[in-house]
C-alpha cells in the first residue's frame, strides 16, 4: 500500500464519508464499483480520493476533514410551506452555513412533536458522517418540541457535532401560537384514546372540548 497514511481510512470511517452501511460497502468492492486494500496490519482500508470521487459520481457533496455542515428545517403545516416560510428558513441557514460545505439538507412537514419525521432521521443520519461538525436550525423547536437538550448535550457530540441555532425565526414567533394548539390537540387525541379507547365518547368529548376552547382556526 502506497501514499500517505492520512490518504486512507478503515472500512468503518469509509461507509460513514459515503453514508452507507459497511454490507453496501462490501457490496461496492464485490461488484468493482469500489476498490479496497489491506493495511500492513490486514485491515481493509480506503483510499479517500476514490471515496470522494464516489460520492460525486453519486451526486453527494464531498465533506472535508473537518468542518461540513447539516441544514434542518421544518414548518408545521403544508399553509406555512406554500406561504414560503419553509423556503425561506433554508435560506437563512445556507447563509449562516457561509463558506462551509453543506453535506445535506433536510426538510420536514409535521409537528415538532413527531419522532417519525423523515427529514429529522436522516438529518440525524448526515451527522454522523465523518467530518461533519454542525447541525444548523434557526431555532431549536424546529428540530423538536421537546427533548433537544439530550440532542444537542449527548446525542450530537457523541458524533463529534454539535447544535448550532442561527436565530431570526420571526415567523416562528409569529405561528407558535397555532403550532402549540396543534401539538396539544395532538398530545390529547393520542392520550384519550389510549385512556377510552379512540373511537369512545369519552376521547371524542375530550377532543371536542380542546378544540372549542383553543378555536378551529388554528386547526
Amino acid at each position: 500500500m502506497s501514499d500517505k497514511a492520512e490518504d486512507w481510512v478503515s472500512a468503518g470511517k469509509a461507509a460513514k464519508r459515503l453514508g452507507v452501511s459497511t454490507r453496501t460497502l462490501r457490496r461496492y468492492t464485490l461488484e468493482g464499483v469500489l476498490e479496497d486494500r489491506r493495511s500492513p496490519g490486514g485491515r481493509r482500508v480506503f483510499r479517500v480520493a476514490d471515496l470522494n470521487a464516489l460520492a460525486r459520481r453519486r451526486g453527494n457533496p464531498v465533506v472535508p476533514a473537518s468542518g461540513g455542515v447539516v441544514l434542518y428545517g421544518r414548518v408545521s403545516s403544508h399553509r406555512q410551506r406554500a406561504e414560503g416560510a419553509l423556503e425561506r428558513q433554508m435560506e437563512r441557514l445556507r447563509a449562516a452555513a457561509g463558506g462551509r460545505v453543506v453535506a445535506g439538507e433536510f426538510t420536514d412537514v409535521a409537528s415538532g412533536l413527531s419522532d417519525k419525521r423523515k427529514g429529522m432521521r436522516r438529518a440525524l443520519r448526515a451527522c454522523q458522517a465523518e467530518g461533519v461538525t454542525s447541525l444548523l436550525v434557526t431555532h431549536d423547536e424546529r428540530l423538536a418540541r421537546f427533548g433537544t437538550g439530550l440532542l444537542a448535550e449527548v446525542v450530537l457530540p457523541s458524533w463529534g457535532c454539535r447544535l448550532e441555532i442561527v436565530g431570526g425565526d420571526e415567523e416562528l414567533e409569529g405561528s407558535e401560537e397555532g403550532d402549540l394548539v396543534r401539538d396539544m390537540l395532538a398530545v390529547v387525541t393520542s392520550f384519550s384514546g389510549r385512556l377510552y379507547g379512540a373511537r369512545s365518547a369519552k376521547a371524542r368529548a375530550l377532543t371536542a372540548a380542546v378544540k372549542s376552547i383553543t378555536g378551529e382556526g388554528y386547526l
